[in-house]
């Protein structure tokens, strides 16, 4: 945020922990939770995947103002449901076409899907999963990605192909999620005394390694 009050281009952040590529489900709300209660202004978040989200807003229709529990289902410790109101701004039968260098203009159907607002943040609400990979992702909703402030993309790698050229700035944020971003915070439990954890990181502490 104190990067986008004076940055003419996005600040990119990367949901590392919920990457759908590295096996995440693209799904849980700590970024999210993070936006809204920080105040974040101009930030939009894709994809949350959540069809009874999309479902209800479908239901509601545009402008109408909707109660949605977001996150909570990975199973992954510190991802608690996040509830709150919500603006139904757009919504979108879930097909089109990947503009960018990454996905090569496949063609996706990402089930019914939403634009909903809460404060200064947007969310892209879809029912199936798929990389954040590509700026069509945000523009099929409605969100020109070129004019946010801030975007939260749950990525990893992927994503700098077709961001990397419209961003300030990224950042990596480890968010809680089940592709844990550093090795070091894997529960091992045979590696060879002495192995570091990562390059010129911490020695593993534990016991002697087993066959």
């Amino acid at each position: 945020m104190r990067i986008a009050e004076s940055a003419t281009r996005p600040v990119v952040i990367a949901d590392t922990q919920d990457n759908p590529g590295a096996g995440g489900d693209s799904n849980t709300a700590g970024m999210l939770r993070a936006l809204v209660e920080n105040r974040a202004d101009g930030a939009a978040l894709g994809l949350m995947v959540d069809p009874a989200a999309a479902e209800i807003a479908h239901r509601a229709g545009v402008g109408a103002e909707v109660n949605l529990t977001l996150g909570g289902h990975s199973g992954v410790e510190g991802d608690v449901p996040f509830e709150a109101l919500y603006t139904v701004e757009q919504l979108h039968p879930g097909r089109f076409d990947a503009t960018g260098p990454f996905y090569k203009g496949a063609e996706f159907n990402l089930g019914p899907s939403a634009r909903v607002r809460i404060g200064g943040t947007r969310v892209v609400l879809a029912c199936n999963k798929v990389q954040m990979a590509d700026q069509a992702m945000y523009r099929f909703v409605g969100i020109e990605p070129t004019e946010a402030k801030i975007l939260v993309n749950k990525s990893s790698v992927h994503f700098r192909a077709d961001f990397a050229p419209i961003a300030e700035e990224i950042l990596v944020c480890a968010a809680p999620g089940p592709m844990i971003a550093d090795p070091a915070n894997l529960p091992w439990r045979r590696l060879r005394a002495g192995m570091r954890l990562h390059p010129l990181g911490p020695v593993w502490a534990g016991g002697t390694a087993r066959a």
